[in-house]
């Protein structure tokens, strides 16, 4: 299971405990996840017990909002140059859409890299 800080998990060893992760923790060669509590207590939990409620989303910064419109600008621009450029050269319309294709992919899955690079992290526990 992939957690990350801030998720919403519930317990079900014993009591029931819903609680967001707050953190890993080893003890004694055992992985613990430490949960924060409503109350502001800390309780460890054993990975295999919890379940995941809910995940922690984030709402994307004025920055990220700006590269992804400058992003989706240079993809469109690059679909268009392969387009000409298979055109120009005698291409048939499927050629030259797949080349279109093709400058755009190239693009968005730069552009697709960089948010998982500066994502949230998950934890394998």
């Amino acid at each position: 299971m992939k957690l990350g800080i801030g998720d919403v998990v519930r317990d079900r060893n014993g009591n029931t405990l819903l609680g967001s992760v707050a953190g890993i923790t080893s003890q004694e060669n055992v992985t613990y996840v430490v949960l924060r509590l409503p109350g502001g207590g800390k309780h460890l939990a054993d990975p295999s017990s919890l379940q995941v409620m809910a995940r922690r989303a984030e709402a994307p910064t004025t920055g990220q909002s700006v590269v992804a419109v400058i992003a989706l600008l240079i993809s469109f621009f690059a679909a268009y140059v392969g387009c000409r450029s298979a055109q120009n050269l005698g291409a048939d319309w499927l050629l030259t859409v797949l080349c279109g294709l093709g400058g755009y992919s190239a693009v968005m899955t730069v552009f697709q890299m960089w948010l998982r690079l500066t994502g949230p992290r998950r934890f394998r526990v």
